[in-house]
């Protein structure tokens, strides 16, 4: 498996201390601590630079993003559509695939870009999966790690039942596509209001006021008979 060629990465920045202060490490110790460096890889990439490419990813390592901001891009397999997240600091990515053998073919469809200077820690699945199941502490630890995702996943749908707009625009986001010629996405043919009120399950009035919105932030821009996406990231949020 090959990754983009990164830069060196500063002295000190494998030592314990650090890995200490992530949140996923907090209270471990030091024996603890060792077995983890002596699998992980601290990496930088410059802003832009490309982590995996579309269908690189074996799911052979999980990332924290310590510093910066890193975009993944995944290919919704039933609709086509890009859909973008921007990852912040401080945040565990793909460790879900060490103890789950169901998403590994979702994560073919990914791609990792750094949004801007960018350092990650990248810890080698199989070593991690093997020290959790002898060390309780650590056990514990990841257990509260996606304890708190499924929470905040939890509040963030009970939100979208009283936020119609967002359903308006995840299915908005079925009809995006890629244009081969110019790499813009795109609506090519707006539904009508009516169409995706009726799939969305709101009132036509809502969908009609969702779509101005997106035009009047700039997210997306008129082409009759359709629409040009112009930022992929922000409608994907807000869809999500």
């Amino acid at each position: 498996m090959s990754v983009t060629q990164i830069s060196p990465v500063s002295p000190g920045d494998d030592s314990l201390e650090s890995l200490a202060k992530i949140p996923l490490f907090l209270d471990l110790s030091d024996v603890i601590l060792d077995v983890i460096r002596e699998n992980a890889d601290w990496r930088r990439y410059s802003a832009g630079q490309t982590v995996y490419s579309m269908g690189q990813y074996d799911g052979s390592e999980f990332f924290i993003v310590v510093s910066g901001r890193m975009k993944v891009s995944i290919i919704d397999s039933e609709t086509g559509a890009m859909l973008v997240e921007e990852i912040d600091p401080n945040t565990v990515f793909a460790m879900e695939l060490i103890f789950s053998d169901t998403a590994s073919e979702a994560f073919q469809q990914v791609s990792v870009t750094a949004e801007d200077d960018l350092c990650l820690l990248a810890i080698e699945a199989e070593a991690f999966r093997s020290l959790a199941s002898q060390r309780p502490s650590l056990m514990r630890n990841i257990a509260m790690h996606f304890s708190g995702e499924l929470t905040a996943r939890r509040f963030k749908n009970m939100a979208a039942e009283a936020a119609p707009e967002q359903r308006v625009f995840s299915v908005l986001l079925k009809f995006v596509e890629r244009d081969a010629a110019t790499g813009e996405w795109r609506v090519p043919r707006m539904p009508k209001h009516r169409e995706l009120a009726d799939e969305a399950g709101v009132e036509e009035s809502i969908t009609a006021g969702a779509v101005a919105n997106l035009i009047q932030e700039g997210v997306a821009r008129r082409d009759y008979p359709g629409l040009i996406i112009e930022d992929m990231s922000r409608l994907s949020q807000l869809a999500s």
